[in-house]
């Protein structure tokens, strides 16, 4: 009796082992869309319905064959416009033909614009992947901004490099430097409304000081675990508890879409975070 009692206990044993491990893969690599809808004034008309899909934290993670399902998802969002914001590798892992492979199709499907994360700025073959981003269709606007156009009407697109290229973050400089940057790009710009691509969502009070509409971040990985009402646990640069994780904020009239990324980087798993795809759809009002 003893002995059948202890297989029954290794059968039980090995039972949770095998569904933990299909929950925790299933949690890391189920990929799921998220709708937003971001209204203003300062649209000007011909954007209204103006689709902007974001891919953010890619991580040079694998997905096996769920990579066709990123690529799916993107396409059947029917973006006008594709955004990539930061960690498009990762700086403890050599994978970098991962990070390659996407950047060559998902410029297949729409124009495709890129900024760095904090894993670019201290990536050993950082100088690779520039190599990559050059050769490919996407667009780099971590320095020189771009204008999107529809039906003769323009908007802003403009970006900012990680907070790390400006230095170590211990350091106030660095943040000073990073906003002056920033503040001397936006100033400069041509049109009445502005998208800014910027990686860290816990700079929102530096964004929301400048003449910026709506800004696309990532960084938080949606705070890895996230459960009922605490939600996210807990976020690189925020944190136990982080504020910003995922959704919309918004603060002195600019409008924040955080994603929760694709990709882990030091710790492994997702739980309750499904890697996610974000859709903003522009709305004119009057």
């Amino acid at each position: 009796m003893k002995v059948l009692n202890k297989v029954k206990l290794s059968q039980a044993i090995i039972g949770f082992i095998i569904a933990s491990i299909r929950f925790l893969w299933t949690e890391d690599k189920h990929i799921v869309t998220t709708h937003y809808t971001y209204r203003s004034k300062n649209l000007p008309k011909s954007f209204d319905g103006y689709k902007i899909v974001q891919v953010s934290d890619f991580h040079n993670a694998y997905l096996g064959r769920r990579s066709k399902n990123l690529l799916k998802a993107v396409e059947a969002a029917e973006p006008d416009t594709i955004v990539i914001t930061g960690d498009i590798v990762d700086r403890r892992t050599p994978y970098l033909k991962r990070a390659a492979v996407l950047i060559e199709k998902i410029t297949e499907i729409q124009q495709t614009f890129y900024i760095t994360g904090n894993h670019e700025a201290h990536y050993k073959h950082f100088n690779k992947l520039y190599d990559v981003i050059g050769r490919s269709d996407v667009r780099n606007i971590t320095k020189h901004s771009a204008v999107l156009e529809r039906n003769g009407e323009k908007i802003n697109l403009a970006g900012i490099n990680d907070v790390w290229f400006f230095g170590d973050e211990v350091n106030p400089k660095t943040y000073r430097n990073f906003q002056n940057e920033l503040t001397a790009k936006v100033s400069e710009l041509p049109h009445d409304f502005t998208v800014l691509l910027a990686h860290r969502p816990e700079l929102l009070s530096i964004y929301s000081k400048n003449d910026v509409d709506i800004v696309f971040s990532g960084h938080a990985h949606g705070g890895q675990i996230r459960l009922p009402v605490v939600k996210g646990l807990y976020a690189p640069h925020q944190g136990v508890n982080p504020k910003y994780t995922e959704g919309m904020h918004e603060q002195n009239g600019t409008t924040m879409v955080v994603s929760r990324g694709l990709g882990n980087s030091r710790f492994p798993f997702r739980v309750f975070n499904h890697p996610e795809v974000v859709v903003v759809e522009l709305r004119a009002e009057a």
